[in-house]
């Protein structure tokens, strides 16, 4: 048995509500994590998730790659969508106890990394409890220290859309992979996973159903997705 934080990244969309629903009918609590551009088109969605007792986090205005941006153009991005995340709160009559940030595409803006950090922190953002994530890659990579939320496994079924020969099945195998250098590790006893998954039309227009079908397996292979606990660094 492995534990696990279930993470979602890009939220919110039209399939939010069905997620979320069929997240809580599994007892699953999880982190999701909102994108400007996505929350104005899905706003309600937004609000049904607080009003069910999700924690949103940011996940930048535009989800563009930081280490692509100057630091002023970086800092936007974050405003931007704290702007937006605190009017959704305040509008779903939902106190933020936490917030939380995760970098799109895990890049966490190259040699403007320890500002950014620097900067989540004078915010008052908060880490995501990783003390009990076992597995050299975390700990090499230096995230311990890290304020932002990364992952230890990625089911990569955002590929599912841009390549026809990668199928769901494929999907399913990564969690099997105990030797990856990576990170992508899932099934160690006693171990703590962070697991990245996305809300995506997209991927639901060509495999139907991925996300409970993937999140179920994970489960039938012994994984316990727990609540979301947090630490101040």
């Amino acid at each position: 048995m492995s534990k696990a934080y279930l993470t979602i990244d890009d939220v919110t969309s039209n399939r939010t509500k069905i997620i979320v629903d069929g997240l809580i009918e599994r007892g699953i609590w999880p982190l999701m994590f909102a994108t400007g551009k996505y929350l104005e088109e899905h706003w309600d969605e937004g609000i049904y998730a607080l009003k069910r007792g999700i924690i949103l986090g940011n996940h930048s205005f535009s989800h563009p790659h930081f280490s692509e941006l100057s630091l002023e153009e970086s800092i936007q991005e974050i405003d931007e969508q704290e702007f937006l995340l605190e009017k959704l709160y305040l509008e779903a009559n939902v106190q933020r106890t936490y917030k939380v940030f995760r970098f799109p595409y895990g890049d966490q803006g190259g040699d403007k990394k320890e500002r950014l950090q620097a900067y989540l922190k004078n915010l008052g953002f908060c880490k995501l409890d990783d003390r009990m994530i076992q597995g050299p890659w975390y700990a090499e990579k230096g995230f311990y220290k890290d304020l932002d939320a990364y992952w230890t496994f990625d089911f990569t079924e955002y590929l599912l859309p841009k390549d026809s020969s990668y199928t769901i099945e494929d999907c399913k195998k990564r969690i099997h992979n105990q030797d990856a250098l990576d990170g992508d590790y899932l099934l160690e006893d006693c171990g703590m996973g962070i697991v990245l998954i996305h809300d995506h039309p997209q991927t639901e227009a060509v495999a139907a159903n991925y996300f409970f079908e993937l999140v179920d397996y994970a489960i039938s292979n012994g994984v316990e997705f727990v609540a979301p606990k947090f630490i101040e660094i």
